[in-house]
């Protein structure tokens, strides 16, 4: 405030003073402009000078990348406010990862991929940013800060509430009939038999409970398996001739980039793009959805009933009801 007092007198008396007198002032007139926060409010990863800024109520907003800036002002006013405030504070989401909550997209989890709060129950966005939250090695969004205490007051039953949803969401994009750790069939003479768990919010269907303790072992190396399964099944008939995020022609920069997230292919037009549908996985889950059910695939009515074969919690977490002991392998 002290800056602003003394930009604006300094601005006043160099209408009226000598030239000398405006140097100062163009000098603080330029500090104010600079960025007033560190991470990209829709990349929520450091801005780049060469992306470029944009205004809004005399801020500049600093970008990660040029086609975040139409983005942000798309948001309403109270969350573009809610943003700038936070910036000031050098809170903004992104600015600092402590040891609970690391950054997305590595391949402990994927982010949390539900619309609404698993509290609360609104959608993500409407009360302004998502809080984001790590359990466990797990993302959580809640619509504000007022569920959190809520949440971790009924850990267990709130996970079972996200699992349920989690594995209807996703088995509709389930690209094996057999186990990922043994190979097994996962449906015996037409019936589901397979264990349905979720593990760093991906679904994984296994054969046995055995197969949860194998999995558990080394958990990374199933999920690229079933990432490169989902690629395989998804990327022929691929619905989208576009990025899902910058818009531009697949193919127009180099080849695409590919990401799976919540068991769903999605094709970038470069690596650029990809953090975004890690900071917003619903709002890009949505358009992935109505192109394949404009083709007529990956209906959820199509496996409504495979879903009460569902066990919940992580893979290997008995808070979370699995049952770990020791089975006999048949296959």
């Amino acid at each position: 405030m002290r800056t602003m007092i003394l930009c604006s007198a300094m601005t006043c008396c160099a209408a009226t003073a000598s030239p000398a007198l405006a140097q100062p002032a163009a000098h603080l007139e330029h500090a104010e402009a600079a960025p007033v926060n560190a991470m990209c409010p829709i990349g929520k990863e450091p801005i780049v000078p060469s992306a470029g800024t944009v205004m809004y109520n005399g801020k500049e907003i600093g970008l990660c990348c040029p086609g975040c800036g139409e983005q942000f002002l798309a948001w309403d006013e109270s969350r573009k406010n809610e943003f700038v405030a936070l910036a000031v504070a050098h809170l903004e989401p992104g600015h600092e990862a402590s040891p609970e909550q690391p950054a997305l997209g590595t391949s402990w989890t994927d982010p949390y991929p539900l619309d609404s709060c698993p509290v609360g129950g609104g959608m993500l966005g409407s009360m302004g940013e998502p809080v984001v939250k790590v359990y466990d090695g797990r993302e959580v969004r809640f619509c504000c800060a007022g569920c959190i205490d809520k949440f971790e007051a009924d850990k267990a039953g709130y996970w079972s509430k996200i699992d349920e949803q989690i594995v209807k969401d996703q088995l509709p994009y389930y690209p094996m009939q057999t186990c990922v750790v043994m190979g097994d069939p996962l449906i015996e003479d037409g019936e589901d038999i397979a264990i349905n768990t979720v593990y760093g919010n991906r679904l994984v269907r296994l054969c046995c409970k055995m197969c949860v303790r194998e999995f558990n072992e080394d958990p990374t190396a199933f999920i690229e398996k079933l990432d490169q399964a989902a690629t395989d099944a998804q990327r022929d008939a691929y619905p989208l001739t576009t990025c899902i995020v910058g818009g531009g022609e697949l193919g127009s920069m180099g080849e695409p980039t590919e990401m799976v997230v919540a068991g769903r292919l999605f094709r970038f037009c470069c690596a650029g793009c990809e953090p975004k549908v890690v900071a917003s996985p619903a709002e890009y889950i949505a358009p992935i959805d109505a192109a394949w059910h404009a083709q007529g695939r990956f209906m959820p009515a199509d496996h409504d009933a495979s879903a009460e074969h569902h066990e919940e919690g992580h893979a290997g977490d008995d808070d979370h009801g699995h049952d770990h002991g020791d089975h006999n392998h048949d296959g």
